[in-house]
């Protein structure tokens, strides 16, 4: 029995009729184009779209604009990407729909100095830096220079970044800080924090407690490092709180009288791995 169905190839559809025995049931065959020749397609049908009119600040930055009086500390979420070198050909030549140059004019030294007193990171008491997508070297080494630039931020969220080490950032003043969902392998990576209340470190690669030591002069409150292998090794939470006597809460669970040493308890030399 036939089937009244659509024949589809690369030039278009052309109705027909198709004998679909297929293991001995009779169903509608269709034929269709590659998945290649449909993506070859479509991106010759983008190259006659319109571009928007938003596509001239593609690659720009809020302090290169011609008149802004906005600086980095006021910013709620700012982005901090570096744009790529081919920036600079039309940089200065950009104009808006009503021909009027969207960047400053300033150059060299002039234009470096008025990109450090704009972003103005210095003086920021609260940042939050997350989902930055930095993929390219020289865009995590702008953003290490940025977290560098911070010496008063108090409240600092650095999420969903990629980062795998940040020792050679100081926070002095930072009270508050989240790295969920990173890279860090160790606690050693972490940047230097002597006055943390509340670290979280979800959703890292965190193994062991070598290196909580950076830690245990800081007047930490709060622990949270749910996600890292670590909070499956033997005794952790024992071992957590002995090193950082101070510690009230760890991975959202107050201290427990269960997580004192006790007489009996045999402290293992090594930490291992609980399978359950």
């Amino acid at each position: 029995m036939s089937e009244s169905s659509y024949i589809t190839d690369s030039s278009g559809t052309i109705p027909g009729k198709v004998n679909g025995d297929v293991n001995g049931t009779n169903v509608p065959l269709v034929l269709t184009s590659s998945f290649r020749e449909d993506r070859i397609n479509g991106e010759a049908r983008l190259k006659y779209l319109p571009k928007l009119p938003s596509h001239r600040y593609k690659y720009t930055i809020w302090h290169e604009l011609r008149h802004t009086a906005v600086t980095g500390d006021q910013l709620k979420a700012p982005r901090i990407r570096e744009g790529p070198k081919v920036k600079e050909k039309d940089f200065y030549a950009l104009t808006n729909q009503s021909g009027q140059f969207i960047h400053h004019s300033k150059q060299g030294k002039d234009r470096k100095d008025y990109k450090n007193q704009t972003e103005n990171w210095e003086n920021a008491d609260f940042a939050n830096l997350s989902f930055q997508d930095l993929n390219h070297r020289y865009q995590r080494e702008n953003f290490i220079n940025v977290l560098k630039r911070l010496i008063r931020v108090v409240d600092l969220n650095i999420i969903d970044n990629g980062l795998v080490n940040l020792q050679s950032v100081i926070l002095p003043c930072c009270t508050y800080l989240n790295v969920s969902n990173n890279y860090l392998s160790s606690l050693k990576c972490l940047p230097k924090l002597p006055m943390i209340q509340h670290l979280t470190l979800g959703y890292n690669d965190i193994s062991t407690l070598e290196g909580i030591n950076v830690l245990k002069k800081a007047p930490i409150k709060y622990l949270y490092m749910k996600g890292n292998p670590v909070e499956f090794t033997e005794h952790y939470r024992k071992r957590v709180f002995e090193a950082l006597p101070q510690l009230k809460i760890l991975d959202n669970i107050p201290k427990l009288s269960s997580d004192d040493w006790q007489p009996e308890d045999e402290r293992p030399k090594t930490g291992t791995c609980i399978i359950s």
